[in-house]
């Protein structure tokens, strides 16, 4: 029953831990395309985008992404130890952002966009 339990509870180790509280399922990915500067804010829904590497016994993402200004596609990669913390990250054609250098880049991108 305990196997059950932690099944279909969500107290899964193994996942990644949600960066928001109000979400317990998402994590939340923040990037800006190295090519336009378009900021992005990407929601990996933790119980379908994150798959288990079975050599390592924890779990990896790999995202595709693609802004709306320049159509840049971007590749993210993120790997995660067994208690669901990140211990590496890439990311081609772009940057990974803080949540909070996120909300000034979009600020300032649509500040941008709004005097064009």
């Amino acid at each position: 029953m305990s196997f059950f339990r932690k099944l279909f509870s969500g107290g899964n180790p193994l996942l990644p831990k949600a960066s928001d509280a109000s979400d317990p399922n998402a994590w939340w990915l923040y990037v800006q395309c190295n090519k336009c500067g378009a900021p992005l804010a990407i929601r990996i829904d933790l119980r379908n985008d994150i798959s288990t590497d079975y050599e390592t016994g924890g779990r990896f993402l790999r995202k595709e992404i693609m802004d709306s200004t320049c159509f840049q596609l971007m590749y993210a990669e993120a790997r995660f130890d067994g208690n669901g913390n990140v211990v590496e990250q890439t990311i081609e054609r772009g940057k990974f952002l803080t949540r909070q250098d996120y909300e000034a880049a979009a600020a300032a991108f649509q500040a941008k966009k709004n005097r064009e």
